[in-house]
């Protein structure tokens, strides 16, 4: 359960070959790539399969359902399905012939098949978490897994080419009237591809180190997985996957109704993949495995991965082991703490359903053998229509009305039984189907509760710069590129908001303002920016020019910073000109006592010493936590520019050649347990000039209130600067009258800054709230020869005395914190 249960696929020995399938003498001359790994099906089901029942019309409603999804690649789904398969859906007539009943046919092997994978995460959590070494079961459940007919291609096989045999063949299986597009295969009674005769069907697919498959062959499993119902199982691995597969495979994925074990570890899908899967788990309903180790997602993507944990009710396991994190962890490991929460919460509910599942199957049977006692006709006598459910091993019933609801995953049959996949009330489990509340551990409730929030989040969407050119659809013209009409979609914890549409411009600005609810650290910030073809209102086919994901926790941390398990802080800098893989150094800095140390006690002090260690390495490249260019410098306040990165997770180069495409915002966060002070650097005036070549001044200012060191941006050639940068500090409840000291800098490119002056003020809560503080306050010379505030005031040439611009915003906390606060 979680991130730290091993998949069934690589793990568990019930994946070894259970038997080997009789074929007829026709399969020596097949293709020696595919290995038969059992029998998956019983007599009564591949008669089943080959029998038409009426009034079916699970083939039509898949295809209504695949036809709404979007264009990859420039085609589209409805029309690559009749291109890339060579299947024209469209004609069908179902009345004229009808197909068997799919939901029906599968419904047993899916439970069973279920069932063994809660007992396999169940038992494997138990016997991890068991002291001593105990072995722990669950009874009542399958420990065995069940037999599938499984299809295991050979390493460097496959190819697009028969990729596309492979799913025309399994799509003819479970539906004889599907056209194929090999006019050769069509009316044999093997397939090739598959080694498989008619009126079998194939529930599990190996297709690992196949590395020749391209995102051609992947849009056709796509594809595929849109329409089938009886494949359960899955694997890809070590296939060379980049992001744009994962994408690709995630849209079917959220269209699909029976995998229920999906293998793509040893692959590069990336944050940009795991941001596409994140979009599938949150409409997917089937999906109770999915194996990601070793796929180079990093903290962003782990984050956004739990927040699709939020609307999942299904992923019991999520398996993300040897995936690098990051430099800064601490809130990426509050993810996957809570992804294994989500998990176990998804585990406790599947146990609710099949223990009532199980019920009502021993109710089926009790009263069938009252039924019997009371005299009932024999079974070699009786009907099939009169006949009760057979027996089958784990408590199923083969091919049963009774036991067997139609319709698909999520709907309730007219008996009253109810697909794995229905929510049923809560209630207590008995012993033999779930461990000890020890054994799952599941976080405290306002996990699991929308309505709970920890802060909120204040985001200014600014602007874009370097957009590309967008594909403009005119009746006369036919297509052609232009400017585009581009606007900002915020997402952040199911909340939504959206910028104005502004009129053709490469470097639209909005300056769009928002506040949402935070509920945990790895909530994730997603930015979308789109263009409109009017500028009136939005429509559904907007195309998409670029996305940026940013998890809270990014927000929260200072640059470089990262809280330790032991409660301390480190800081970590990594080169701006570092190439792809390149070891982050450890930045060492001077602790309380002026030891130099790599281990910090607060944050403020491990990210001076980010700063320390990226002025040292980027020189005037470094992006710095307490000095920049941004209007907002200070805690819990980030404001850059983000670079947009497109559907296939590559980033967007704009009309500029070479030049990404980014967008800035400006996010504020306010934790509800902390105070915030924001000091508002307006300008300064009347300074005195101290270049003697151009007589003006290159003036900056370094605010000091009490821990923190601010630096301004530095202003050139100007007597009265205005700097307009706004610097956020946390304070106590009970802050006593502190002191604030502006010091007065005039920049110099080739010697040592001048220190000019120092403006102090006394800053208290009282004074912030009556709005006394805000205004002007005169600059005195600093010392000669040494740090420190002369007597007499600066003045300029004209004898103005210089003058230094201040305001001051206080923000309470919304809850009193009853422990020391923490970030």
């Amino acid at each position: 359960m979680g991130c730290g249960a091993s998949s069934p696929a690589g793990d568990d020995p019930a994946h070894t070959p259970e038997g080997q399938q009789s074929r007829p003498a026709a399969a020596t001359r097949a293709d020696s790539s595919v290995h038969s790994q059992g029998v998956a099906e019983s007599d009564a089901r591949e008669t089943a399969s080959q029998e038409s029942e009426p009034g079916g019309q699970e083939g039509s409603g898949q295809l209504q359902q695949l036809s709404s999804l979007p264009d990859v690649s420039g085609v589209k789904f409805e029309r690559g399905i009749h291109t890339l398969l060579g299947s024209d859906v469209s004609s069908r007539n179902s009345a004229q012939d009808p197909k068997p009943d799919l939901g029906t046919l599968f419904k047993p092997l899916m439970e069973e098949h279920a069932r063994f994978l809660f007992n396999f995460v169940l038992t494997f959590h138990m016997n991890s978490n068991s002291k001593g070494g105990t072995q722990h079961k669950v009874e009542n459940l399958p420990v065995t897994k069940p037999k599938l007919e499984a299809r295991q291609f050979k390493s460097h096989t496959m190819d697009n080419v028969r990729v596309r045999k492979m799913c025309d063949e399994l799509l003819q299986l479970e539906d004889p009237t599907h056209k194929m597009a090999d006019d050769s295969a069509k009316g044999k009674p093997w397939m090739r591809t598959l080694q498989v005769s008619r009126g079998k069907h194939i529930h599990s697919i190996r297709m690992n180190n196949n590395p020749d498959v391209t995102i051609g062959g992947y849009f056709i499993i796509s594809q595929m997985l849109g329409y089938i119902r009886g494949l359960v199982s899955l694997d890809l691995s070590s296939n060379e996957l980049k992001g744009a597969e994962a994408r690709v495979l995630a849209l079917g994925l959220k269209f699909n109704k029976s995998i229920q074990e999906l293998s793509l570890k040893e692959n590069s899908i990336g944050t940009e993949g795991a941001t596409s899967l994140a979009d599938a788990l949150k409409q997917n309903d089937t999906l109770l495995f999915l194996d990601l180790r070793m796929n180079n997602i990093r903290g962003p993507g782990v984050c956004v991965l739990t927040d699709a944990m939020t609307s999942n009710r299904c992923l019991t396991q999520l398996d993300l082991r040897w995936n690098y994190t990051g430099e800064s962890s601490d809130y990426v490991e509050q993810a996957l703490v809570d992804l294994q929460a989500f998990c176990g919460r998804n585990l406790k509910d599947a146990l609710t359903r099949t223990r009532a599942m199980m019920e009502q199957e021993k109710l089926s049977a009790l009263e069938e053998s009252s039924v019997d006692a009371e005299g009932s006709p024999s079974v070699g006598a009786a009907s099939p229509s009169d006949q009760g459910p057979a027996d089958v091993p784990n408590g199923h019933s083969s091919n049963s009305e009774s036991n067997a609801p139609s319709g698909r995953p999520g709907e309730p049959a007219q008996n009253g039984v109810v697909h794995p996949q229905m929510d049923l009330s809560s209630g207590d489990l008995r012993p033999d189907l779930h461990p000890s509340s020890s054994d799952i551990t599941v976080s405290s409730d306002h996990l699991m509760d929308d309505n709970h929030i920890i802060g909120r989040l204040e985001v200014t969407i600014i602007s874009a710069k370097n957009l590309p050119q967008v594909i403009w659809t005119s009746g006369k013209d036919g297509e052609f590129l232009g400017l585009p009409q581009a606007y900002c979609v915020f997402q952040c914890n199911k909340q939504q908001n959206q910028t104005n549409i502004m009129k053709k411009d490469w470097n639209p600005r909005w300056d769009y303002s928002c506040t949402m609810n935070v509920r945990s650290v790895w909530n994730v910030c997603a930015v979308q920016v789109k263009h409109s073809k009017t500028l009136s209102r939005t429509h559904r086919e907007d195309s998409m020019i670029g996305t940026a994901n940013l998890p809270v926790g990014a927000v929260i941390n200072w640059r470089g910073v990262s809280k330790s398990s032991d409660g301390s802080w480190r800081a970590y800098h990594r080169p701006i000109a570092a190439g792809r893989g390149s070891v982050y150094h450890v930045c060492k800095g001077k602790d309380r006592d002026g030891k130099e140390t790599d281990v910090f006690d607060s944050s403020e002090l491990a990210a001076k010493a980010y700063d320390e260690g990226a002025v040292k390495k980027d020189l005037d490249k470094a992006v710095l936590n307490f000095s920049g260019e941004a209007e907002y410098i200070g805690q819990h306040v980030k404001e850059e520019l983000f670079p947009l990165a497109g559907e296939d997770g590559v980033d967007v180069i704009g009309v500029q050649a070479g030049v990404s495409s980014a967008v800035k915002l400006r996010l504020k966060y306010f934790d509800l347990t902390f105070n915030y002070l924001e000091i508002c650097l307006e300008k300064a005036a009347c300074l005195p000039r101290m270049d003697a070549g151009l007589g003006s001044c290159d003036a900056y200012c370094v605010l000091c209130f009490g821990d923190y060191s601010y630096k301004s941006r530095v202003v050139r050639n100007s007597l009265d600067p205005c700097f307009k940068q706004t610097f956020r500090v946390q304070v106590p409840n009970d802050m006593p009258e502190t002191q604030l000291q502006v010091q007065v800098w005039d920049w110099d490119r080739f010697d040592d800054d001048d220190h000019m002056g120092d403006a102090e003020v006394q800053v208290s809560i009282d004074s912030i709230l009556n709005g006394t503080l805000n205004g002007g306050y005169g600059v005195k010379k600093a010392e000669e020869g040494g740090p420190g505030q002369g007597k007499d005031y600066m003045k300029n040439a004209k004898g103005e005395k210089s003058i230094i611009h201040l305001a001051f915003s206080y923000f309470p906390a919304k809850v009193t914190p009853k422990a020391p606060l923490e970030i």
